[in-house]
């Protein structure tokens, strides 16, 4: 079982290398499986350059408007990219994202479901954060193909709200108030994208691109 586990690990950082060789994502420089010295598991080693993430950022800096707006371009053509390749990243969060010295955005950390096993896979717990869409926050809920643009929005409301997420008590399902910084048009595009009804929101990455682009 926990031979079974590593190696799926191993699996995740090969797709994210695959990914690597397109826009959009940073892989791992080296990984290593050990046997635990108690027998009983596996120590799993994943080896990367040091990188900003946004998460950082976010605590140090504000963000300028055209920042956010290509974080959010940036973010959506990575996903794209994932779904092509047949998979939906389903762990992006601010401390999965780095900023490379052109300034671009990339995602360089595991979170990798393929698209034909979705609605047969549930969220691994390590991949639960403030960013996982409301509705697949049950253990056993099946997972869907709007997780990443909600993802995708929450983020980019966070950044059009001063580095700060929408107000964390309230009740589940509720809609959000628009972000602080953001006009009119940008908050109908964050709102869209962070909708508590699923099949309200963006249906892929391109569609919410597109809609940036065109913003």
């Amino acid at each position: 079982y926990f031979r079974e586990l590593a190696d799926g690990i191993v699996q995740e950082a090969q797709i994210l290398q695959k990914l690597a060789k397109f826009e959009g994502f940073i892989p791992y420089d080296k990984w290593q499986i050990e046997q635990a010295e108690d027998g009983s598991g596996y120590d799993i080693y994943l080896l990367s350059p040091y990188k900003r993430s946004l998460e950082r950022h976010f605590k140090r800096n504000s963000m300028t408007h055209l920042g956010a707006v290509n974080l959010g371009l940036d973010m959506c053509a990575s996903m794209a990219v994932c779904r092509r390749a047949g998979y939906m990243y389903v762990n992006l969060k601010p401390g999965n994202i780095y900023i490379s010295d052109e300034n671009e955005y990339r995602v360089g950390d595991l979170g990798f479901v393929p698209l034909d096993s979705l609605k047969y896979a549930s969220l691994p717990d390590r991949y639960r954060s403030s960013y996982t869409a409301p509705e697949v926050s049950d253990a056993f809920a099946s997972l869907n193909t709007t997780m990443d643009t909600y993802a995708i929005g929450l983020i980019l409301y966070q950044a059009f709200n001063g580095g700060r997420l929408p107000f964390e008590g309230q009740a589940p399902g509720t809609e959000l108030a628009a972000p602080e910084y953001a006009d009119y048009e940008m908050a109908e595009i964050i709102l869209k994208a962070c909708h508590p009804d699923p099949d309200k929101r963006w249906e892929n990455p391109i569609q919410m691109g597109q809609a940036l682009v065109n913003y």
